[in-house]
């Protein structure tokens, strides 16, 4: 994969397709039945005692799938024409639309959602600010996890039509940024992001700059006060709300029905095979 995250390679993925539907595809099979066939044996060979040795055993009975097919997963993002990532181990976390027609592997941590303001949030500032209070570490670098950051961050609860369409705005201008710059930029997304950290001024940061000012006006947050505070007291009132049985709260997916449609706000935009 290359620093802008377009696909330089692929893996043969039989989905969850048996045998005989996977057998159809004659090269392909037989590539997986030298190659990968024999590593599986050895493999649940190995592993023959316990909770692993039983899931070994039975990944043998699928061996052309992958190990984790994830069939939840791919349900919901196959109803998607596109779907956000960001890596799931990294300094700061960068978020891009990919194409359903993409299957993510392990290292990718993936969120259903299609639409432009649900990545306005998750690429703006509350939304980093409560990434790095709450992440864990793996040697330097932070750790998206979804129990102590995705399952806990709180998103706007009331914002007004014309506020969401606001951070819609500003997130598609921080990717035609991107889109525009990557092309002459060594390193990829990787590299851009580490401008953020330098002083002087950029269209980048100018764009997440408004970006920001956009989310923290549809959380009806004070632009001077800590940011962390005010998005630990929206946590523990949304989650007192959602304790007392009522409804109405914007939890994940994050879109109540009074926000204009996620179709309306869909830009066709995406990492592509």
């Amino acid at each position: 994969m290359t620093g802008t995250g377009q696909p330089t390679r692929a893996v043969i993925d039989f989905d969850a397709w048996d045998m005989l539907k996977a057998r159809a595809h004659e090269a392909q099979f037989q590539h997986l039945e030298a190659k990968v066939l024999p590593a599986v044996k050895a493999t649940a060979s190995k592993a023959s005692r316990g909770d692993m040795g039983k899931a070994r055993a039975e990944h043998l009975e699928r061996w052309w799938q992958f190990w984790n097919v994830r069939k939840e997963m791919r349900s919901r993002l196959r109803r998607l024409p596109r779907y956000i990532a960001c890596s799931q181990v990294t300094k700061r976390p960068v978020f891009a639309f990919i194409s359903r027609d993409i299957c993510p592997d392990a290292t990718l941590q993936v969120f259903a959602f299609a639409d432009d303001y649900s990545f306005g949030v998750l690429s703006a500032a509350p939304h980093w600010e409560w990434f790095r209070a709450n992440c864990s570490k793996l040697k330097s670098d932070y750790r998206y996890t979804r129990k102590s950051v995705w399952d806990t961050f709180p998103w706007p609860q009331s914002p007004t039509p014309e506020q969401v369409r606001a951070v819609a705005e500003a997130g598609r201008e921080v990717r035609r940024i991107r889109a525009a710059v990557l092309p002459t930029l060594k390193g990829g997304l990787r590299a851009l992001y580490r401008t953020l950290e330098l002083p002087g001024r950029s269209e980048l940061k100018d764009a997440h700059a408004a970006l920001d000012a956009a989310v923290l006006a549809a959380y009806g947050f004070a632009p001077k006060a800590d940011l962390l505070t005010q998005l630990l007291d929206l946590n523990l009132a949304t989650a007192a709300t959602l304790a007392r049985g009522e409804v109405g709260v914007a939890t994940p997916p994050g879109i109540p029905p009074t926000y204009p449609t996620p179709e309306d706000l869909v830009t066709e935009d995406c990492i592509r095979p």
